[in-house]
C-alpha cells in the first residue's frame, strides 16, 4: 500500500509539471509555419505600434509640464502682457504621432489575420495530404470523428482565435513591459524593486495559470448543461406544463444555475486577485518613488503623473496577460493535436499514379 501510494504522488505531481509547462513545441510549430518574412513583419509592428503610443503619452505629459510652468511663471511676474504659451510645437507633434499610430495599428491587425491565415491554410494543406497518404490500418485504429474535428473544430480554432489571442497577448505584454519601462525612466528608484517584484510575478502566475485553466474549463462544462436544460424546457413546454413538471424544471434550472455562478465566482475573483495583488504592490512602489524623487528633485509634475498612470494600468495589462497566457495554452492543444498526425508515415505504394 505504501509504494501504491508514492507512486500515485509521482504521477500526481508529474501530471501537474506538465500541466504547468507551456506547449513550446505547438507554439514554435505556429511561429515556424508563419513564414520568414511574415514573423519579423509582425513583431516589427507590435514594437513600432506601442513605441509611438508611449511617445503619445510621453509628449502629452512634457505638453501639460510645460504649459503649467509657463503659466506659473508668468502669474509670478505679474505680466499681463506678456505672450502665451505656443502650443502649436506640440500640437504638431501630437498629430504626426496620432496619424502615426493609426497607421501602425492597421498594419498590426493585418499582419496578425494574415498570419493566421498562412498558417491554417499551410496547416490544412500539410494534414490533408497526410490523411489522404495515410495507410489503411491509420483509418481502421483512429475514429472518424477525431480526424473530422482536426479539420472542422482545431481548423477553426487555429484559424479565427489564436491570431486574435496572439495579438492581444502581445499587446497586454508589450504594455506592461512599456508601463513598467516609463515607470523606471520616471523614477530610477523604482529598478531597486522590480528584480523581487519580476521573480514574484513569475511564481504567482507559474501556479496562477493552471488554476485559470482549470476554472475556465469548469466554467464551460457547467454552462454546457444549463443552456441545454434550457433549450429542452423551451422546446418542450406544451408536455411540461401538461404533466405539471414546471416546479421539478424550475428547480433543476436552478440548480445549473448555480452550478454555472460557482464556476465563474470563483474565475472572476482568481483574475480580482491577481489583479489587485500585484497591482497594489506597483502602485505603491511607483507612488513612494515618485513622490521621494519629486520632493528631492526637480521632478516635473507632468512625468509624475505619467508614471502614477502607466502604475494604475500596470495591474490590469498583467492581468490579461496571464489571462491571454492560458487562453493561448488551450488554444495551441489545437495546433498539439494537429502537428501529432503530421507524423503519421504515408502509404508505401510503388505502383502507378
Amino acid at each position: 500500500e505504501e509504494v501504491t501510494e508514492s507512486d500515485d504522488e509521482d504521477n500526481l505531481s508529474s501530471v501537474l509539471h506538465q500541466r504547468a509547462k507551456m506547449p513550446w513545441r505547438a507554439c514554435g510549430k505556429y511561429l515556424s509555419a508563419a513564414g520568414i518574412l511574415l514573423l519579423p513583419l509582425l513583431v516589427l509592428s507590435q514594437l513600432l505600434k506601442h513605441t509611438v503610443m508611449v511617445a503619445i503619452d510621453y509628449c502629452l505629459a512634457r505638453w501639460t509640464s510645460e504649459a503649467i510652468s509657463e503659466k506659473t511663471e508668468l502669474d509670478l511676474k505679474n505680466c499681463s502682457h506678456c505672450e502665451d504659451f505656443n502650443h502649436s510645437k506640440y500640437s504638431k507633434v501630437f498629430s504626426i504621432l496620432c496619424c502615426l499610430g493609426i497607421v501602425l495599428c492597421l498594419v498590426t491587425s493585418i499582419a496578425v489575420e494574415w498570419t493566421g491565415l498562412k498558417v491554417t491554410k499551410k496547416l490544412h494543406s500539410a494534414l490533408l495530404n497526410k490523411i489522404i497518404l495515410a495507410p489503411m490500418r491509420f483509418f481502421e485504429t483512429t475514429p472518424l470523428g477525431s480526424i473530422l474535428n482536426r479539420f472542422s473544430a482545431d481548423c477553426n480554432t487555429i484559424d479565427q482565435h489564436i491570431p486574435a489571442t496572439l495579438e492581444c497577448l502581445s499587446r497586454s505584454t508589450l504594455l506592461c513591459v512599456s508601463a513598467l519601462a516609463v515607470i523606471s525612466y520616471v523614477t530610477p528608484m523604482f529598478l531597486i524593486a522590480l528584480v523581487p517584484l519580476a521573480i514574484m510575478c513569475y511564481f504567482i502566475q507559474k501556479y496562477f495559470r493552471v488554476a485559470s485553466r482549470d476554472l475556465q474549463q469548469l466554467d464551460d462544462s457547467t454552462q454546457l448543461p444549463l443552456l441545454s436544460h434550457f433549450s429542452e424546457t423551451v422546446e418542450g413546454l406544451t408536455t411540461i406544463r401538461a404533466f405539471r413538471y414546471e416546479a421539478k424544471f424550475r428547480q433543476k434550472l436552478l440548480e445549473y444555475t448555480d452550478s454555472n455562478n460557482i464556476a465563474s465566482l470563483f474565475l472572476t475573483a482568481a483574475n480580482r486577485w491577481l489583479e489587485e495583488y500585484i497591482g497594489a504592490c506597483v502602485v505603491l512602489i511607483a507612488a513612494v518613488t515618485s513622490i521621494t524623487s519629486c520632493l528631492y528633485s526637480e521632478l516635473s509634475s507632468g512625468l509624475v503623473g505619467l508614471g502614477l498612470t502607466y502604475a494604475l494600468m500596470v495591474s490590469n495589462y498583467l492581468n490579461w496577460m496571464v489571462r491571454n497566457l492560458a487562453d493561448m495554452e488551450i488554444q495551441l492543444g489545437a495546433v498539439k493535436r494537429i502537428n501529432g498526425l503530421l507524423k503519421t508515415e504515408a502509404e508505401n505504394y510503388e505502383g502507378l499514379l
